[in-house]
């Protein structure tokens, strides 16, 4: 009897899962980054306020690649029950729903309340771990805000 899990596409496991839904969210950010960035440029051709995501996006995106198919046929850790994988979408349908609604209630009630659903999701139920994203929310957007002067949704 072999301890050998299998690898590659045809027994996908955790590390091709992650893998690859980083690699798509870095090639989805490199899409979207000209609309989500906005630069008053004076007709300068230097580098801008875009400059280093993009660098930094794609340099993720080759890493990432390169990971993808230097590993394909390696041994990979299966992906376990149902369950977990419901949890690990909820919390991607949370974080998506966050960015998605945060333009209409602002970072501070989206943040906070995708903190305490993810928690809930991951099976946190004490009272006092549930405080600690919305203090974390407040934290950042008050010193966004106010200490370093950004404009938060």
């Amino acid at each position: 009897m072999s301890s050998e899990t299998g690898g590659g596409l045809s027994r996908p496991g955790f590390r091709l899962l992650t893998t690859g839904l980083l690699l798509a969210a870095a090639l989805g950010a490199i899409a979207v980054l000209d609309r989500q960035i906005e630069v008053f440029g004076f007709g300068d051709s230097g580098p801008d306020a875009r400059s280093f995501p993009r660098l930094a996006f794609w340099l993720l995106a080759a890493v990432l690649a390169l990971r993808l198919v230097l590993t394909l046929r390696a041994g990979d850790s299966p992906l376990g029950r149902p369950v977990r994988l419901g949890r690990v979408a909820a919390v991607a349908v949370f974080v998506a729903a966050s960015l998605w609604v945060m333009p209409v209630t602002g970072f501070f009630v989206a943040a906070a309340g995708t903190g305490v659903a993810v928690a809930l999701v991951l099976g946190e139920r004490r009272p006092l771990p549930l405080i600690v994203p919305v203090l974390a929310a407040a934290l950042v957007a008050y010193g966004g805000r106010h200490g370093l002067n950004i404009p938060l949704p």
